[in-house]
């Protein structure tokens, strides 16, 4: 079956890409142990959203099947909390550089106001949107989850002033606090007083100008992206409803809203049927996450700092490849290199002979060579031996004297070195 979307598939691989680089830019960041924490929640947020609208552009391309509930669960909450992230980044970004400009320090005069400064932080840019996301939004969760076609699996919200005031609220209040409280001031030094701006930004060699320049960039890019779509979205579905001929009330009621639960889901066609602007605020509403990433890569991803970091990653990766690869080369020739070899067998010398094969302690005879063998009969004869030699004609006279007293016959004796010829 063919996509619904005409330009399929240009917004998944959009998508994807704006996800990768924000993945690289949090990447770089964690390098580089460079921290802003209004930009670091954007990053995050921003990469989760673009990546599940990638997964939900691509699995409901031609179709609106209710199907992976689980899945739908998580991205239905996971867009509630990133929708109300952007706008508190944007508002923690323009505050953070408030306090530089107006305490012309970039860092925070004492413990005591750190501290306060990260709980301020913190609670804006996690505990507030994980509060909408969960108990506010299952208050107005008029059903499980919806699928609608080319946009997948989103939240479900039932339009009331009780919803508009606690969930709506959050996507608008934060941007206007930005412009009529912070942003101004931000705008107007950095404007008129940009030299001493340089030289106290500068003093902390960890930071610069041109970083803070670029973060007073995005926000104002965030601002006029989101302020505008939040408040136009806001005015959309409060039109969609006297489209519907249905009325504003100021909430329906917790057995309305929760008695049929069961996810739904929405063909394309029938979401024409809601209007142009309807469809093409829900086309706007998509794009624009990933054009907001294009902007922050092309701010912080292109830059000389995350170029050398982008090196220093693929430099680790490729020395951990190489090591992991040189490992297994010597478990290999390891393994190769332990051979068993069978039972040398016993070697058979004089002792084994004498007491058996089980002898532990073999014998073995050298031959003497000559040298030494003539050095023996030479000490020999010096010791005596040559004396017995001596006496062998008288030892010759005694043999045959009794031979010729014994009988008759001949025998051959030898002695020594003579052969004595004898009858018997």
């Amino acid at each position: 079956m063919d996509a619904v979307d005409p330009t399929y598939p240009l917004y998944p691989i959009a998508s994807t890409l704006a996800s990768v680089m924000l993945l690289l830019v949090l990447l770089t960041s964690f390098v580089r142990q460079n921290w802003n924490l209004g930009v670091t929640f954007l990053c995050f947020w921003l990469f989760l959203l673009n990546l599940t609208n990638a997964v939900n552009a691509i699995i409901w391309s031609d179709n609106t099947d209710l199907k992976h509930f689980v899945y739908c669960d998580i991205v239905s909450h996971l867009q509630v909390a990133a929708n109300a992230v952007i706008p508190m980044a944007t508002l923690i970004i323009t505050r953070r550089l408030y306090l530089i400009v107006s305490l012309r320090s970039v860092d925070l005069p004492n413990k005591a106001s750190r501290r306060r400064n990260s709980i301020v932080e913190w609670t804006l840019g996690l505990f507030i949107p994980l509060l909408v996301a969960g108990p506010i939004y299952y208050v107005h969760q008029g059903n499980r989850f919806q699928v609608i076609g080319v946009f997948g699996c989103i939240n479900e919200i039932q339009t009331s002033i009780l919803e508009l005031l606690t969930m709506e609220s959050w996507t608008v209040i934060p941007p206007l606090v930005s412009i009529a409280f912070f942003y101004p001031k931000v705008v107007q030094t950095f404007r008129r007083q940009s030299r001493d701006i340089h030289s106290f930004i500068n003093r902390n060699a960890s930071v610069s100008r041109m970083n803070y320049l670029r973060i007073l960039i995005l926000a104002s890019i965030d601002l006029l992206l989101t302020l505008p779509v939040n408040m136009i979205n806001i005015t959309l579905r409060i039109m969609s409803l006297r489209t519907g001929h249905t009325p504003l009330v100021f909430y329906p009621g917790w057995t309305v809203l929760h008695t049929d639960w069961a996810p739904v889901s929405i063909p394309y066609t029938q979401e024409q049927t809601f209007g142009t602007p309807y469809t093409a605020r829900s086309f706007f509403l998509q794009w624009s996450n990933s054009l907001l990433a294009f902007v922050i890569f092309g701010l912080f991803g292109l830059t000389s700092e995350a170029r050398a970091s982008y090196l220093r990653i693929i430099c680790a990766i490729g020395g951990w490849i190489g090591r992991s690869s040189a490992s297994r080369a010597q478990q290999e020739q390891a393994s190769l290199g332990e051979i068993e070899f069978g039972t040398r067998p016993q070697e058979m010398s004089l002792g084994d002979a004498e007491t058996g094969p089980g002898s532990c302690h073999p014998v073995s005879v050298t031959p003497e060579p000559p040298a030494a063998r003539q050095e023996t009969e030479h000490l020999m004869g010096e010791s005596g031996v040559g004396e017995k030699l001596e006496s062998q004609p008288m030892l010759i006279e005694e043999v045959r004297r009794s031979l010729g007293d014994t009988g008759t016959g001949e025998r051959r004796v030898s002695v020594g070195s003579e052969t004595i010829d004898a009858a018997v």
